[in-house]
């Protein structure tokens, strides 16, 4: 294959697995998605240059890693205009072809996933905008979404390789501390303290990355999402909201925002005026539609509103808003396919609402799924996503009659456990259940331990200030 035959500046290689491959416990047909999401997304992309030109996307054919990785693939790679990879799956091939081209490239380079897959620790930094192919109706929208970050990203050709950002950072081309230590510097720094548990440490040290980039809304983000774990929220809903007012496309920190926006005006006591996270998370959904933890975060506050206007003796307007809440659990629990967050949401809404556990078809297909799911978290070394995977898998335990397994399960979440809002916040929406009058064995044992643990995580935060 000759590079002058081929005008590479109009070329989408897509960089993806080939075939049926497994994606947690699912079996994800990938040709499909490249046949119905992937391919005509790029075909509907502009070029920035106009003249009605439109990209052109490529892939190399499913058996083509059969034998040695050849000369076109790397010519793709080397000279494409764009590329868009697929992490979804965590495929080996996948992530090889991803770090050559952000080695070969600074722009042009847009990483997917499916909703619901994780995002490895190595490449946490990078972008992963995510997508849905099931149900059908998400397929359209799949697309609109991926044609317009394709879109987006060619007119604005931002720097978008964390490989050239280093070398940048090496040669001195990027920003530099007072000091002398340049960001990725100080984020390999802080990312020991984290690795050692040093949590004052390494906020000091994102604040002195921060400083030194104030205008790089994914690191203001990430140092949020790090303050948002340490239960520092106006701390993190001030990152937030810098990152929105530097990127305002970015829909991840809209979302962000919209939840420490939530949590900081419950804090505070509701005052009036104040901005209560549901706008936010609206523009979060209006940005990125298949966006399912917005969508869930969407109800969160709804949920919260509705549990004020109960305790205010509304109980009217608070069932209204409780459906309302459930409707936008239930949506993220169809873009996600059965995430166990919404769907665990929205069941004890149900309950809240209906005074029992719902049974039918679509529930009970997917409880099994999410059990599978959440068992692989809580078994890697560390877990993943401790306390929630725990809590949530102690859940599905619960509504099984398995008493036993749930308050072990449970317990063993709140091992992991560092801020006393964490079991705090699972307690709260288990009360649910008990305000609808859903009795299950094992309930009131394991909202005993949330509240003991609470008391205990505010106690010993109370003598460290």
């Amino acid at each position: 294959m000759a590079i002058d035959k081929i005008d590479y500046t109009r070329i989408c290689f897509v960089i993806m697995p080939f075939g049926k491959k497994k994606v947690g416990e699912q079996e994800v047909n990938f040709d499909f998605i490249y046949d119905e999401v992937f391919e005509p997304a790029i075909k509907a992309t502009p070029l920035p240059e106009g003249d009605g030109l439109r990209l052109i996307p490529k892939r190399t054919d499913k058996d083509f890693f059969a034998g040695d990785i050849s000369q076109e693939m790397f010519e793709y790679l080397e000279y494409s205009r764009f590329a868009l990879a697929d992490i979804s799956g965590l495929n080996a091939n996948v992530f090889y072809e991803l770090g050559v081209r952000h080695h070969s490239h600074e722009a042009g380079t847009a990483v997917f996933r499916q909703a619901g897959t994780p995002v490895p620790f190595d490449i946490n930094t990078i972008k992963a905008f995510a997508y849905a192919y099931q149900p059908a109706e998400n397929v359209p929208k799949s697309r609109e979404l991926i044609t317009k970050i394709l879109t987006e990203s060619l007119r604005y050709n931002r720097l978008d390789s964390p490989v050239q950002k280093a070398l940048l950072a090496q040669r001195g081309r990027a920003a530099n501390t007072p000091a002398g230590r340049n960001v990725e510097d100080l984020l390999r720094t802080a990312e020991n303290a984290i690795r050692a548990q040093e949590w004052p440490k390494a906020i000091e040290i994102y604040r002195e990355a921060v400083a030194s980039d104030p205008g790089n809304y994914s690191l203001r983000l990430r140092l949020g999402l790090f303050l948002k774990d340490r239960g520092l929220w106006p701390d993190a809903l001030e990152q937030f909201a810098a990152a929105v007012q530097a990127e305002t496309k970015y829909s991840d920190a809209w979302r962000e925002q919209g939840i420490a926006e939530n949590k900081v005006y419950i804090k505070d006591g509701r005052p009036a005026g104040r901005q209560t996270g549901e706008t936010s998370l609206r523009k979060a959904i209006e940005l990125n539609p298949s966006d399912y933890d917005a969508l869930a975060s969407l109800g969160g506050v709804l949920k919260r509103d509705a549990d004020y206007l109960d305790g205010q003796g509304k109980k009217q307007e608070a069932l209204d808003q409780y459906r309302r809440a459930y409707e936008s659990y239930q949506k993220a629990t169809d873009v996600s396919d059965g995430h166990s967050y919404p769907l665990l949401n929205e069941i004890k809404l149900a309950g809240r609402i209906d005074g029992k556990i719902p049974s039918d078809i679509r529930v009970r297909l997917r409880l099994p799924k999410a059990e599978r799911a959440l068992e692989a978290q809580v078994a890697t070394q560390p877990p993943i996503n401790a306390p929630w995977s725990f809590f949530d898998l102690s859940e599905i335990r619960l509504y099984a009659g398995d008493a036993k397994g749930f308050v072990d399960t449970l317990m063993k979440g709140l091992t992991y456990c560092n801020a006393d809002w964490q079991p705090e916040t699972h307690l709260k929406s288990l009360l649910l259940l008990k305000a609808g009058g859903v009795s299950l064995p094992g309930l009131d044992e394991g909202v005993q331990l949330l509240k003991d643990a609470t008391a205990e995580l505010k106690k010993t935060a109370a003598s460290k200030a």
